[in-house]
């Protein structure tokens, strides 16, 4: 009951919150540039992973290599387009969803914005 209680006072508490506090704000801003070069990193990872097994199946390969590079390019697009203060909660939300920000990069937000990362994570399970 406790947690429920908390998810709806933090749901209440969103739909007077409209953007991310200033201080927050800056703090996302600062981890931008990291969260990218590190979902490039994984997309170059895997690219890497595919080519090495091509071994005379060139036009396959190819062919995973542009869906993989397709689908990769709209989660970067949703995770790091748009990126102002009024989309700042999705963004955020998202690189925790997918890994780019631990708790520790998280624990450096309000207490108020970490609880609406929590619950739109909660949600999109």
């Amino acid at each position: 009951m406790v947690a429920f209680t908390k998810n709806i006072y933090t749901l209440l508490r969103l739909q007077t919150m409209r953007e991310i506090p200033e201080t927050d704000w800056k703090k996302l801003r600062s981890l931008k540039t990291r969260a990218l070069n590190d979902a490039c990193a994984r997309i170059l990872d895997a690219v890497g992973q595919i080519v090495h097994k091509k071994d005379g199946r060139e036009h396959a390969v190819y062919l995973e290599l542009w869906k993989l590079l397709k689908k990769e390019d709209d989660l970067i697009a949703y995770m790091f387009d748009d990126f102002k203060r009024s989309t700042a909660f999705y963004k955020l939300a998202a690189w925790k969803r997918h890994g780019l920000v631990s708790e520790s990069d998280l624990a450096l937000f309000t207490e108020e914005t970490q609880a609406v990362i929590r619950l739109f994570n909660q949600n999109a399970d």
